[in-house]
């Protein structure tokens, strides 16, 4: 096995990397200078204002069904660790510190998205995740070894490590923010958001089998605005929790809207 070592391309990125977070910018560690059809790997994000690199679909679906959550504050994705720490936790487990296998270059370990979330007391925590398709397969004990590798590190700053399966993540809740997400505005008054669901819910209770599009057009017109501001409305509402819909459910302005919790607004 060929000797590990650092090449001067790593130590340039990871300088990058806290050069700019000592700025209190964000860059992924692993890029994507190039769109994908299959996986739309680039990604703007209008909330945090940049461009997201993911590694794929599920990653993206993980990202966007955690955006809006209430409590969420920041995401970070493909967020590099610090490689003489993870060398050193490698050395204690007696496992292989990631490396490509021909040269023996060390590849920084990098968690796929650090959330720091709020509680209701104010006061902020991180969650790293690891997004994996399946569990299983020829290489699933390198797989753990890399995952403990990570999970040991995160633990020695006081963070919570989690593994999240592609089964886990709704991929009709993803999409449905995904759709949505061009017309999301923050500076879109609560009050004005209110009354546009109370309005919404009440053409949907008296009218259940309103589609969706019909449905929005009643509202429109009751409030007096223009029916691509109802969407907007829609949208935002959505975005932040203020609409009781089902978004496990696919949204189609065709068809009629699933409510959750329609009890309460009766």
């Amino acid at each position: 096995m060929k000797k590990l070592y650092v090449s001067e391309a790593t130590n340039r990125k990871v300088r990058e990397f806290n050069e700019a977070k000592k700025r209190g910018i964000h860059i992924p560690y692993v890029k994507s200078t190039f769109m994908s059809a299959g996986t739309r790997s680039i990604f703007f994000c209008p909330v945090q204002k940049r461009v997201i690199t993911f590694m794929g679909q599920g990653e993206k679906h993980l990202y966007i069904s955690k955006l809006f959550d209430s409590n969420v504050v920041e995401i970070k994705e493909q967020y590099p660790l610090d490689y003489v720490l993870t060398q050193e936790i490698a050395d204690t487990l007696g496992v292989i510190h990631p490396r490509k296998h021909l040269t023996g270059e060390l590849t920084v370990v990098t968690t796929d998205l650090l959330i720091t979330y709020r509680d209701e007391n104010g006061s902020e925590y991180r969650v790293a995740y690891a997004f994996k398709y399946s569990i299983g397969g020829r290489n699933q004990t390198r797989t753990n070894q890399k995952l403990e590798i990570a999970e040991t590190y995160w633990k020695r700053f006081g963070v919570r490590s989690e593994q999240i399966l592609r089964d886990d993540v709704s991929k009709d809740k993803a999409h449905n923010l995904i759709n949505y997400i061009d017309k999301y505005d923050k500076n879109i008054c609560i009050n004005e958001i209110n009354e546009f669901v109370t309005t919404l819910l009440d053409d949907v209770i008296k009218h259940p089998s309103h589609t969706l599009r019909e449905s929005l057009s009643a509202t429109s017109a009751s409030l007096h605005i223009e029916p691509s501001y109802s969407m907007t409305l829609f949208a935002n509402a959505i975005f932040k929790n203020a609409l009781p819909i089902d978004l496990m459910q696919e949204i189609k302005l065709h068809k009629p809207i699933k409510l959750a919790l329609i009890s309460k607004w009766g």
